[in-house]
């Protein structure tokens, strides 16, 4: 287990951090969390927890996070926020109701009307992914994002709807891609196209796809 510090700031008049138990031999490596504000918070000292409320604002690296509540198990690194969930990481904002963190892994899970926005930055000038799940997963430490049972993005003039999709940043010898799948539909313009399992390469905006059901082109007359 990976060690945490755990700094409380309430009302610029507390600040305390706490270590959970590591095991016997393990070389623990050590993050911080910060509790930035709050308008109250109960902490267990005994269970190794807390709960804050009202206006809750939290710093993990490079992840802000707002709620109104957050419940966390320092034994088990986990949190559950609630309520008006925003997250914000450089130029990537996601909102939801519901959030659930493993500060180890920092993967995050957002439940109830999820919304991500992200702003890409092109040659032409910044563009914006928009992304609404029921559900979604999302790594805090590389801005990888999953979700499945129905996801409709928009991005440009492109409308995608999918049972399933992963975003994957770019990453050394990989391009910026999302990878789709189930039910796919992909609309640009007066362009249709719809099949199982599609990638989209955000950089070169081309489309690899395959188990075509059906697609629809319109041709427009050359002008004379």
């Amino acid at each position: 287990m990976k060690k945490i510090w755990f700094i409380l700031v309430i009302l610029g008049l507390t600040v305390f951090s706490i270590t959970p138990l590591v095991a016997q031999g393990a070389t623990p490596t050590t993050k911080e969390v910060l509790l930035e504000s709050a308008d109250r918070i109960k902490y267990d000292s005994k269970g190794e927890t807390f709960v804050a409320s009202g206006r809750v604002v939290a710093i993990q690296g490079e992840n802000r996070i707002q709620c109104e509540e957050l419940f966390f198990n320092l034994k088990e690194n986990q949190g559950d926020f609630k309520g008006q969930v925003v997250v914000t990481r450089g130029k990537t904002e996601i909102r939801a109701q519901n959030m659930s963190g493993d500060f180890d892994t920092e993967i995050y899970q957002f439940k109830d009307q999820v919304e991500l926005k992200k702003e890409r930055e092109e040659e032409e000038g910044a563009s914006l992914i928009f992304w609404k799940a029921v559900a979604l997963f999302y790594n805090g430490k590389n801005e990888e994002a999953w979700s499945e049972g129905g996801v409709e993005i928009t991005w440009k003039e492109i409308t995608i709807k999918a049972d399933k999709v992963h975003y994957f940043p770019k990453s050394e010898g990989q391009e910026e891609r999302m990878i789709l799948e189930g039910k796919v539909m992909i609309t640009e313009k007066d362009r249709e196209l719809e099949v199982t399992r599609a990638i989209y390469y955000l950089d070169s905006e081309t489309l690899d796809a395959e188990g075509i059901t059906r697609g629809k082109f319109l041709i427009k007359e050359k002008e004379s």
